[in-house]
């Protein structure tokens, strides 16, 4: 299990997949991958309980790697309750063999 801070931003609410990536300040990426859950699928659930698709993936950028999680849903499907500088807390868990990504709002 992985948990992190997340502040709703502007890709998050404008980008189709809403990505979040999972910052190395507050998450080692070594756990991550001991953990599993770098694994491709996931199942995002939203703070009012909506569960979408998912997926994580890692990528390298000019400082260093990175690990991104998307949506992959109809847009009409994202609820849309969030917004700009939301604070919420994330937790990455695997469960029964399946990755499940919890969004929940914070103070």
């Amino acid at each position: 299990m992985v948990a992190f801070r997340f502040t709703v931003n502007d890709s998050f609410l404008s980008v189709s997949t809403h990505p979040i990536t999972v910052p190395r300040s507050q998450v080692n990426y070594k756990t991550l991958e001991s953990a599993q859950l770098d694994r491709r699928s996931y199942t995002i659930i939203y703070p009012k309980g909506e569960r979408l698709p998912g997926r994580i993936y890692s990528g390298e950028a000019g400082y260093g790697p990175y690990y991104q999680l998307t949506v992959h849903a109809n847009p009409g499907h994202v609820p849309r309750y969030l917004k700009q500088s939301d604070k919420l807390f994330v937790l990455l868990a695997r469960i029964s063999g399946k990755n499940y990504a919890i969004l929940e709002y914070r103070e």
